[in-house]
């Protein structure tokens, strides 16, 4: 697997990949939806990019993001120096306390399949009662073997390129985009399918809402979103 994108041209793809509209939504249901004065966790967070803009729209919040790159949180420090971060691991980490939001943007898809049940998991266990948790992520079609796991990944990716073109970005992102298409196919980060995925989610939360954002279409593909409330986990 290539290495993570450098800090830079990861806040660059979030201006340019059709995964910005996620974020949108994402940031729009946090400013709806967080209590005055709350609580914010954003796990495996990268740069820090959504919570700087959290942080503009609600400075009321009181936020924490964790990551496993430490060039990310070094990144984040320095850029939001009013955000707390601290490096962890998503399987690992334990919170001092729990939160009235906590979010996981574009990111279970890093963990392997395995334990991708874990770590929804571990996000429900770090919720208040009461509260809620955001999880988002991009989905392949459903498959029933390798490969057709390898086809749906690389129909996501190819669309995936041509809309980051399209929407023209530098050639950093470019180069990144193609990266993506690269590790889903080679089953280095591993995405799935919505089918697959929304039992997990209704394993640990009684409420799952989910939400499409990209593309406009039909299709099975595509980038989602969940707000999950009422957390039926204690594991920590």
């Amino acid at each position: 697997m290539k290495e993570l994108p450098i800090s830079e041209t990861y806040e660059q793809e979030l201006l340019y990949m059709p995964y910005k509209k996620s974020l949108a939504q994402v940031l729009e249901t946090i400013c709806a939806q967080a209590p005055v004065n709350g609580t914010l966790l954003d796990l495996m967070c990268g740069p820090g990019y959504l919570l700087g803009q959290i942080a503009e729209k609600r400075k009321d919040l009181h936020l924490l993001g964790v990551d496993s790159d430490a060039r990310y949180v070094d990144f984040s420090k320095a850029k939001y120096p009013g955000i707390d971060f601290e490096v962890g691991d998503i399987l690992a980490w334990k919170p001092k306390e729990l939160f009235d939001v906590v979010i996981c943007t574009g990111s279970v898809h890093h963990i392997p399949y395995e334990k991708q049940d874990e770590a929804v998991a571990r996000i429900a266990s770090m919720v208040k009662p009461g509260g809620f948790c955001i999880i988002s992520d991009c989905h392949i079609d459903d498959y029933s073997n390798e490969q057709e796991r390898k086809l749906a990944a690389a129909k996501l990716g190819y669309e995936y390129l041509r809309a980051t073109i399209a929407n023209g970005a530098p050639e950093d992102v470019v180069a990144a985009t193609i990266d993506i298409l690269h590790n889903d196919v080679m089953m280095d980060e591993f995405k799935t399918s919505v089918e697959r995925r929304m039992p997990v989610y209704q394993k640990y939360f009684s409420e799952v809402e989910l939400s499409k954002t990209w593309p406009d279409t039909d299709s099975q593909y595509g980038d989602y979103y969940v707000v999950c409330k009422g957390a039926l986990t204690t594991t920590k």
